[in-house]
């Protein structure tokens, strides 16, 4: 039988043959077929009312029960039939052995050939008239003149049942030593006198029930047969999931392990990595302090803590920005922009960086279609900077890298923009190639004077470019130079989408001239940096020391008394979301409108929502520069007036 509960029909032939059955039928509680083998005339069709009755259908709800019986047919074959409760389901097992009717005549005793007249062995018919006179009988000839002379057996046989037997009832009679059975009947005015011999009479029982039993004993064997294959066949099966689930325990302490050792590996090269610069910020200080009276040195030591401090802030951003991407947590925020003007921009930045190393930036800026697209930003820019800041890194002095970016045929109607990053520097060998996207997988050669990276730079890029619908693929020789090719689709816009934008120095102090800053900021330290870069630029600064301070404040002040509030988002007690709720709830005129500015080092798409649906103008990540500090502040000032 299946593990469904369906049965296996070659499987019921074997056990048919096996053992040497007419027939092998299966039917469910209520009778019905189920399955069957038939290997002659005899099956389901021709017993199936007699396999619906009562005690038939017993079996099924009595496990313990067993039925048998004998089943004469049309054509006066019999069928002993021998059923079992199924062991592996609910239903009935029934096993059929078919016989002839000549067959059965061979050992079966018939009372119906008692009536026929014909002369049998040890039995006989007897008819006699009321006053005893015998008119008929199997037992001897008539004589000539038609007269019955019964032997004295069949008179003791005759005798005893009309002494023992009630009309229609059979009984055991003892006749001359030898027992009959035997009963008699009336019929009009004659009694009829019928017997048999016991001795062959129980013969012919004793074969039926050894046939009986070894029927019923084949039925057991099939049963025990299919019950032990079924057994083996649900071992087999437990033994396979343990088996798998081993493996399942086997896969998951292997990933587990792995993770670990990934997690070591990461903690092992963060900790290189952080105490690199770190060394390099706290041994400028002493070297500053040593030469105080220096001042060429100090302007050194001043320019290699903030390179030093630029990879911190470069590690920090690349360890979080590969953790939110593994996690899938980072949301674009798509923006009409100007392409061309944000490719300039890039242009200038990596300007900068290829002055110090001697690079030359070639910028092949092709005419776009389409030059007003929705993009994010933020992660434009970082991909373009990290794929050609390695560029100028990993390059020669005197060497170059080449920006280009052309409009390719569209996909599905949107606009496809391609960029080529190109340089002549040390390249990558075939062996680095291969592993190139795996976090933390450095080239072993590098450039004089150029540090050693994190390793998250390739890693990052190719899940900004997957997050941005895009593909990424490059070509590397050792030794010649490097060429990504970036494919981003855009959504295009118009160009009077695109906000105008102010642009402020740093450094002059004319740029915030008499605005009046609302500044929030628990850390003391960044604090005075704020309050250095507003003042300078012309700004009016109060300082708040936490949210709760910064809400007092306001209250406290008249009514449009502060332009702008730059609000620190961690802070103790209420934090900034906190502060600027209940800022924005204050009843008066000013509460809704005056900007705030979120200062934070919150730097996700999360933070940034967080933001705006607490009241907050705009979303200024740290570590923020003089000049994108007086810049924000400058574009809410213009926006005001």
């Amino acid at each position: 039988m299946e593990r469904d509960g369906s049965v296996d029909n070659a499987m019921l032939e074997q056990y048919a043959d096996q053992f040497n059955v007419s027939a092998l039928i299966v039917t469910d509680a209520s009778g019905n077929l189920v399955s069957e083998s038939s290997t002659g005339d005899v099956g389901y069709g021709s017993l199936a009312t007699y396999l619906k009755e009562a005690p038939v259908l017993e079996v099924a709800t009595h496990p313990l029960k067993s039925y048998t019986a004998r089943i004469t047919l049309a054509d006066d074959s019999v069928a002993d039939i021998g059923c079992v409760t199924r062991q592996d389901g609910e239903g009935i097992v029934i096993a059929v052995r078919h016989q002839s009717a000549k067959a059965v005549a061979s050992n079966t005793l018939k009372l119906q050939s008692l009536l026929d007249g014909y002369e049998t062995i040890d039995s006989g018919n007897i008819v006699i008239e009321s006053d005893g006179k015998v008119v008929a009988t199997n037992a001897v000839e008539p004589t000539v003149l038609g007269v019955f002379d019964l032997p004295a057996t069949d008179v003791f046989i005759v005798d005893g049942i009309k002494d023992r037997c009630l009309a229609g009832k059979v009984r055991l009679v003892n006749a001359d030593g030898e027992w009959y059975l035997g009963t008699f009947g009336k019929a009009h005015k004659f009694y009829v006198y019928t017997y048999a011999s016991a001795r062959r009479y129980f013969e012919v029982v004793a074969a039926v029930a050894a046939g009986v039993l070894a029927l019923y004993s084949g039925v057991i064997a099939v049963v025990v047969t299919v019950r032990r294959r079924a057994d083996r066949r649900r071992l087999t099966d437990l033994l396979q999931q343990e088996r798998d689930y081993g493996d399942k325990l086997a896969k998951a302490a292997r990933e587990a392990s792995s993770a670990n050792s990934a997690k070591t590996e990461f903690l092992r090269r963060m900790s290189h990595d952080l105490r690199t610069p770190i060394n390099g910020i706290r041994g400028m200080v002493e070297v500053g302090d040593a030469n105080a009276d220096d001042l060429q040195k100090q302007t050194e030591c001043r320019s290699k803590i903030w390179t030093a401090s630029g990879l911190l802030l470069d590690l920090a951003n690349e360890a979080l920005d590969m953790s939110r991407l593994e996690s899938g947590q980072v949301d674009l925020n798509l923006v009409p922009i100007n392409l061309v003007a944000l490719n300039c921009e890039v242009r200038d930045i990596l300007e900068r960086q290829a002055e110090e190393r001697l690079v030359t930036i070639i910028c092949d800026q092709q005419t776009l279609n389409h030059p007003y697209a929705r993009v994010s930003v933020t992660h434009l820019k970082r991909l373009l900077l990290n794929i050609a800041g390695n560029a100028v890194k990993y390059n020669r002095q005197g060497g170059y890298v080449r920006l280009a970016c052309r409009e390719v045929e569209p996909a599905d109607g949107v606009p496809v923009y391609e960029y080529t990053i190109a340089d002549n520097g040390i390249g990558m060998s075939e062996e680095f190639q291969q592993h190139l996207y795996e976090p933390f997988c450095r080239e072993e050669q590098q450039v004089e004077g150029a540090s050693s990276g994190t390793g998250l730079g390739a890693p990052i890029a190719k899940q900004l470019v997957e997050l941005m619908g895009g593909t990424m693929s490059f070509t590397s020789v050792l030794g010649r130079g490097t060429t990504f090719t970036i494919r981003l689709p855009f959504e295009k816009c118009k160009r009077s989408e695109i906000p105008q934008t102010v642009r402020a120095d740093g450094g002059d102090g004319d740029a915030l001239q008499g605005l009046r800053v609302l500044l929030v900021e628990d850390n003391d330290l960044n604090a005075e940096i704020a309050q250095f870069t507003l003042s300078r630029a012309g700004a009016v600064v109060t300082h708040a020391k936490d949210g709760e301070s910064a809400v007092e404040a306001f209250a406290a002040s008249a009514p449009h008394e502060y332009d702008v509030v730059l609000m620190d988002i961690m802070m103790p007690g209420i934090d900034g979301l906190e502060a600027t709720r209940q800022i924005r709830a204050l009843d008066r005129e000013d509460a809704a409108t005056t900007p705030i500015i979120a200062v934070s080092a919150n730097a996700f798409a999360d933070d940034r929502k967080l933001s705006r649906e607490a009241g907050m103008n705009a979303h200024l990540s740290k570590p923020v520069s003089s000049q994108e500090l007086v810049e924000a502040l400058a574009h809410i000032a213009a926006d005001a007036s």
